[in-house]
C-alpha cells in the first residue's frame, strides 16, 4: 500500500533493499477486521490441545482380534474434532455441522476394522480396494466398513496428535496421497455438508486410523450455503495455514462448472511484488464436496507473510483480496497497522522509528498482550496502560469472561 506514494526514486531504491526491510510494510486492518481477528484467536486458543494415545481415546476399548467389537470414542476426542471442523468451516463463512450418532457408529466400525487388519497406510484405502476380510469380521461390518470408508475423510498417522491434529491435516490436505487434489479439504470445507462422523483406532503397527463420514446421500441435494470457497479465504485468514510443505491453494465453485485449467497470479499488495500460481490442476471431475469446480494451485514462489494483503487472480474464474493474520496469539508479534495509526508517509522517518511508532498505537498489538496474559498470565506481561483498555473494552461490550467476544456477524460473500 505505502509503496504507490513513493517516489520514482525510493521505488528504484527498494529494488536494492534486503527482503527484510520490504517486511516492515504491512496492510491496513478495520477495526472490525481486528475484532474479528481476535474472536478468531480466541476461538482456536479455547479448542482442546489434549494429545490423544491408545491410553485415553476409548470409552469403550475396541477388541480387534477374534472377538472383534469396535468400541467407542471418548466424548471429549469427539467433540474437540467437531469443534475444530467448525472452527475452520467459521474461517470460510460456512454453517457448523453435527455428529448423529449413526455416523459416529459406522466410522468407528470402519476405523476398527482397519486398524484390525493394520491396512496399509501408504496406499488408498477409501473402499478398502486391496484389504482381504479376516475370518473374524463378519461379512456385514466388512461391507460397512468398504462402504463408510469409500465416503469418508481418512488419516492415518503414528504421531502422538490431539483430536484437531487430524483435521488441521485434512484441512491442509499436506498429506494427501493423491497428490494436489485437495479432497479432504473440500469435503471438510463444503457448502452443502450438515453432519459428520467420527471414528478412530489403533492397530497393532501403532497407528492411529481416523474416519470422518462426509459423503451423505441427502446432503446432495440441498442448496449449497455460498456459491464460491477460496483457500485462502476472502478477507482474512490464517497465516499458519496458508503455508507450508505441500500446501495448495484452491478454489471451489458450488454451481459453477468450468472445465478450462486457467492461470492464476498472485500479488502481494504491500510489496505490488506479484507472482505466478504454480502447478494449476482442475479436479471438477471428482466432485469432492459436492463442488461443481475444483480448481488447485501452489503459491509457488510467493512470499507469505503475516500482516500482509494478498490478490489472488483465477483468470476468467475470480478475483479477489484477502489479509494473513497470525491464528496462534500467544506467538503474534505481528504490527497489524490501521487507518488510524498508519503515517502518511515513511520518508521522514527510519524503519525503526516506523515500527516503534506503528508498534505503540497499534491497537490489535496492545489487545494481544491482554489476549496473550488472558491464555498465558503467567508468561505474558500487560501493556502499562492495560487498566485502561480493559475498562474500555468493558464499556464497549467487548469484553467477556477475560476474552473478546463476537459482536457482528459477517457475511463473507
Amino acid at each position: 500500500m505505502l509503496l504507490r506514494k513513493f517516489s520514482i526514486t525510493a521505488i528504484v531504491a527498494l529494488l536494492f533493499v534486503p527482503l527484510a526491510s520490504q517486511k516492515a510494510q504491512a496492510a491496513t486492518f478495520t477495526t472490525q477486521e481486528i475484532n474479528e481477528i481476535h474472536n478468531f484467536q480466541k476461538e482456536y486458543a479455547n479448542l482442546d490441545k489434549t494429545n490423544y494415545s491408545v491410553s485415553n481415546i476409548y470409552a469403550v476399548k475396541p477388541s480387534l482380534s477374534k472377538k472383534f467389537k469396535a468400541g467407542s470414542l471418548n466424548s471429549k476426542y469427539i467433540n474437540t474434532q467437531v469443534d475444530y471442523i467448525n472452527y475452520y468451516r467459521s474461517l470460510f463463512g460456512l454453517t457448523p455441522v453435527t455428529t448423529t450418532e449413526g455416523s459416529n457408529s459406522d466410522a468407528q466400525k470402519t476405523a476398527a476394522v482397519m486398524a484390525a487388519i493394520n491396512a496399509n497406510p501408504f496406499i488408498n484405502q477409501h473402499g478398502l480396494p486391496s484389504e482381504q476380510k479376516p475370518a473374524f469380521i463378519s461379512k456385514a461390518t466388512w461391507k460397512l466398513a468398504k462402504e463408510t470408508s469409500e465416503s469418508s475423510n481418512l488419516n492415518f498417522n503414528v504421531s502422538r496428535q490431539s483430536a484437531g491434529d487430524v483435521i488441521t491435516d485434512l484441512i491442509t490436505d499436506h498429506y494427501n496421497l493423491n497428490g494436489t487434489d485437495t479432497g479432504h479439504r473440500a469435503w471438510l470445507l463444503s457448502t452443502r455438508l450438515t453432519t459428520t462422523g467420527i471414528g478412530a483406532a489403533y492397530g497393532k503397527n501403532g497407528y492411529r486410523y481416523s474416519v470422518q463420514k462426509v459423503l451423505n446421500a441427502n446432503d446432495m441435494f440441498r442448496a449449497a450455503s455460498q456459491p464460491i470457497v477460496t483457500y485462502p479465504s476472502v478477507r482474512l485468514f490464517p497465516s499458519e495455514l496458508a503455508k507450508g510443505k505441500n500446501i495448495v491453494w484452491s478454489i471451489y465453485l458450488s454451481n459453477r462448472v468450468v472445465r478450462t485449467t486457467p492461470t492464476v497470479t498472485i500479488r502481494d499488495l504491500d510489496t505490488d511484488i506479484v507472482t505466478n500460481g504454480t502447478h494449476v490442476r482442475n479436479y471438477s471431475s471428482s466432485g469432492y464436496g459436492n463442488f461443481k469446480t475444483i480448481i488447485t494451485y501452489s503459491p509457488g514462489r510467493t512470499h507469505i507473510v503475516p500482516g500482509h494483503e494478498y490478490e489472488v487472480n483465477v483468470n476468467g474464474v475470480y478475483k479477489y483480496r484477502f489479509k494473513l493474520f497470525k491464528q496462534d496469539a500467544t506467538n503474534d508479534t505481528t504490527i497489524y497497522a490501521t487507518e488510524e495509526n498508519k503515517p502518511a508517509s515513511p520518508n521522514n522517518q527510519t524503519n525503526t522509528s516506523l515500527n516503534k511508532q506503528t508498534e505503540v498505537q497499534s491497537p490489535i498489538l496492545l489487545q494481544n498482550k491482554i489476549l496473550n496474559a488472558a491464555i498465558s498470565p503467567q508468561t505474558v506481561a500487560l501493556p502499562a496502560n492495560s487498566n485502561n483498555l480493559f475498562e474500555q473494552l468493558a464499556q464497549k461490550n467487548r469484553w467477556k469472561q477475560s476474552f473478546f467476544v463476537r459482536t457482528l456477524r459477517i457475511q463473507r460473500y
